[in-house]
């Protein structure tokens, strides 16, 4: 039997502290300003899954300013692209835009690669597991954002979100956000990203005279860095609650990383 070459883990007691780029995920609903975000960061590669105009409309409005794009057509293209970034990379920030379109790339190839392109319940969505196939693919996918990741790069990745049913083990089952993927898709997803943004605006409501509550609707824009039973949440860096925005969504990017940078300035200094 051949040995298994093994290396011992080195204790270190004392590490030094330093601060990664953001692996970032905002999920938020249409409106927004998901897209204008991603145009504000640092030195930005938008990469746009196929079908996802949001972009161009914003842009040809003059409502977001001129960055580099991509449009992604496959998945093993994005691999390839990914692959180049991971060896030298120019941008600080690459934005994925959004998460349901490059998914639907790694389903199709997956479908193509195992499936013999059978989308039906006999074929990739058989029991599910085509989308389950496919989490082995997406966390591959993840890995190689990580080693872009390693050149200094700040990852953002967009969401959109739906509304979907939440079976409850503790109680009443109750509706909640989620972002417009496959739950395992998103699980992986979730644990991987260091702060989870969910974006919406403030709900007005108005108490008629027979005491029934009603959304009149709102145009404060916030975003919540903490999970809740209405939405999914998280960070690391310390951001508690709310996050409120001013009535410009150009500022979008400037006000979420105004609750990240004092982190970098804390470990890093002006690095």
């Amino acid at each position: 039997m051949k040995a298994i070459a093994t290396r011992k883990p080195v204790i270190n007691s004392r590490p030094e502290p330093k601060f990664l780029p953001p692996r970032l995920v905002i999920n938020a609903v249409e409106g927004w300003g998901k897209t204008t975000l991603g145009s504000q960061a640092p030195k930005p590669l938008l990469l746009m899954a196929r079908g996802e105009t949001g972009y161009q409309t914003l842009y040809g409005s003059g409502l977001v300013p001129a960055v580099p794009t991509a449009l992604i057509e496959d998945w093993l293209g994005l691999l390839e692209l990914l692959h180049e970034l991971a060896q030298g990379c120019e941008y600080k920030t690459i934005v994925f835009d959004a998460l349901n379109g490059f998914e639907r790339l790694c389903h199709e190839y997956v479908c193509a690669r195992d499936y013999n392109n059978d989308w039906s319940d006999k074929g990739f969505y058989s029991y599910m597991r085509g989308p389950d196939t496919a989490v082995t693919d997406w966390v591959g996918l993840l890995s190689m954002l990580d080693r872009v990741r390693a050149q200094g790069v700040m990852i953002i990745l967009l969401g959109h979100v739906i509304i979907k049913p939440f079976k409850n083990p503790a109680g009443p089952d109750y509706d909640r956000y989620v972002c417009d993927i496959n739950p395992k898709t998103w699980g992986v997803t979730h644990k991987w990203s260091d702060a989870v943004f969910f974006g919406n605006f403030l709900t007005i409501v108005d108490e008629d005279a027979a005491r029934r509550r009603r959304g009149i609707g709102g145009d404060q824009r916030v975003a919540y860095a903490e999970r809740c039973d209405a939405w999914d949440a998280k960070n690391r860096y310390g951001i508690n609650g709310r996050i409120d925005f001013p009535d410009d969504p150009t500022q979008n990017w400037a006000t979420i990383w105004q609750h990240i940078s004092p982190r970098k300035e804390k470990n890093n200094g002006n690095s």
